[in-house]
């Protein structure tokens, strides 16, 4: 079986990763720049070694909620008041919708900072479906601050810890090393017997960054 060169996976080669292409997807992006306030910057940087804390204490080979749990800990003893699974319903035309169709943050914060924790323990990289499931998240709550954190289960994954900044109403994602981002866009879609405004075609196309399913 081949392996990825770039996420290690198997079953596909790096002409075909997911990791490659999302970041190839982005190039094509202006990146911006993002001034955070030294106050906020910190606050990140300390969000992100707790991180670091859970994923060195704990080590490879457990599941999502062995990490939240030890996250949750770490939170306590910087004294950082949170909650964690907290019920949020899937809204449409300002309607919830009905049924089990409610989605669960996995830490947001209560203090230090307005910010939402969506956590990961998957042997892949972090993906645009995981931007999106915490932008989501970040609208409903009217927060401006998150990260998607990834304990990476492959063989040599790293921690990925990236984070989502909302200004002026547009989400970016933040590189708190040159203080750079790009704006995450919303899925567009041509509708069948429509023409395309390119090229006056009709066509069925759609590219969706994220999707809410009922359990």
């Amino acid at each position: 079986m081949v392996k990825c060169s770039i996420c290690k996976q198997e079953g596909h080669t790096k002409t075909k990763c997911s990791s490659v292409l999302a970041e190839a997807a982005t190039r094509s992006i202006e990146t911006v720049s993002i001034t955070l306030s030294g106050d906020i910057t910190e606050k990140l940087a300390k969000l992100s070694s707790l991180c670091a804390e859970v994923a060195g204490g704990l080590g490879k080979g457990h599941v999502e909620a062995h990490y939240q749990q030890a996250l949750c800990v770490e939170l306590q003893e910087a004294g950082i008041r949170y909650v964690a699974e907290e019920v949020m319903p899937i809204m449409y035309k300002g309607r919830a919708l009905g049924g089990t169709c409610n989605a669960r943050l996995d830490i947001m914060l209560h203090s230090f900072l307005p910010f939402i924790f969506e956590l990961k323990a998957v042997p892949s990289r972090i993906g645009s479906i995981h931007h999106w499931q915490l932008v989501r998240y970040m609208m409903h709550k009217d927060i401006p601050f998150g990260a998607v954190v990834n304990f990476n289960q492959s063989e040599r994954g790293p921690l990925e810890v990236q984070f989502i900044v909302r200004q002026e109403g547009i989400h970016l994602l933040y590189d708190p090393v040159t203080k750079t981002g790009y704006p995450l866009l919303d899925f567009g879609m041509s509708i069948a017997g429509q023409p395309n405004t390119s090229s006056g075609e009709s066509v069925v196309s759609g590219t969706q960054s994220e999707s809410d399913e009922c359990p």
